[in-house]
């Protein structure tokens, strides 16, 4: 597990543009990484949800990092880029990829060691509402605590579930 958490960590601070002497001031002294732009599904955010979330859920727990996920987006409701389903998708996908990590460490590392493709950890989400004014949202979803909004998550924790490498890490062979 803590091989998961330096990776995890290192790439979350990476995708965010951080460098670990944010962390742990001896790092000043470490080489910089040089900068690329890392995607997900062809979007730059992405990374940042999913590895934020993975790092939130691996250090804390599963609900601390959603309610992070959903603050988040809320906010953004409410004069940043909109409510984004698809964010919310990034961030529920990266908080399972988080626990696998924490409770299936050897299992995780496996499957990893036999290669993963984007599509086994991160569910496709083009078609998921994004982009979504506070007003907008509450017209359409009625609230984080109303039905649609509860069935959207639904479709979104359905989508999270059937992904392959959640499959595999269920397996009674790992």
């Amino acid at each position: 597990m803590a091989e998961n958490r330096s990776a995890l960590l290192t790439l979350a601070l990476f995708a965010t543009g951080q460098h670990w002497s944010k962390l742990l001031p001896s790092a000043r002294s470490w080489p910089q990484p040089q900068p690329r732009t890392v995607t997900l599904a062809g979007r730059e955010d992405f990374p940042q949800h999913f590895l934020v979330s993975a790092v939130l859920a691996l250090e804390g727990s599963g609900p601390l990092a959603d309610a992070i996920g959903v603050y988040k987006e809320v906010a953004d409701s409410r004069g940043g880029s909109g409510f984004s389903f698809n964010d919310i998708a990034a961030d529920r996908a990266g908080t399972r990829f988080g626990l696998l990590a924490k409770d299936a460490p050897r299992s995780l590392q496996t499957l990893i060691r036999a290669g993963l493709h984007e599509q086994d950890f991160m569910p496709g989400v083009a078609d998921l509402p994004e982009f979504l004014s506070a007003e907008a949202f509450q017209q359409r979803y009625g609230g984080i605590d109303a039905p649609a909004y509860r069935r959207m998550m639904v479709e979104i924790e359905a989508r999270i579930d059937a992904l392959p490498l959640l499959q595999q890490a269920a397996s009674p062979r790992l």
